[in-house]
């Protein structure tokens, strides 16, 4: 997803996964939303999207986040927050390189079996130290049974 060329969003929505948290949830079709406001720029449009989950896959961090693999692959170091019931709670770094800005993300996602909803809060700094700061706000629920 993500992260790469900063849609700030996607730098939040990478958070949890790292950690292997698995965070059961309902099978389903499920409709996601992030809305992202980032410091001197534009308002980004909130962004939507419909993802249908198969019952092996019926994780919150599925909806959310990219692969481990893909967090490896970019160096960035997973920390998870405190653990509570209904919340998830942790914080991605990820460092600079020639194409995109750091990254440090924090969110907390409060959910249940059919619903999530949270907010994140980011920091982007390239190699010369310029930082932008960012917020977002990622909702999401099941729908219903994955259309055939």
């Amino acid at each position: 997803m993500r992260l790469f060329l900063l849609p700030a969003a996607v730098a939040v929505s990478m958070i949890a996964v790292a950690a292997g948290a698995q965070t059961a949830i309902q099978a389903g079709e499920w409709e996601t939303t992030e809305k992202t406001e980032m410091e001197g720029m534009q308002p980004m449009q909130p962004s939507s999207k419909k993802v249908c989950l198969a019952a092996d896959e019926a994780q919150l961090e599925r909806l959310l986040f990219p692969t481990p693999d893909e967090i490896k692959q970019h160096g960035c170091k997973y920390e998870p927050g405190a653990k509570k019931a209904g919340v998830l709670a942790a914080t991605l770094t990820c460092p600079p390189n020639d194409q995109t800005p750091g990254v440090t993300a924090k969110a907390e996602i409060t959910y249940t079996q059919t619903s999530y909803q949270g907010v994140g809060e980011l920091v982007a700094a390239d190699k010369s130290g310029t930082t932008v700061k960012g917020k977002s706000a990622l909702s999401g629920k099941r729908l219903g049974d994955c259309p055939k």
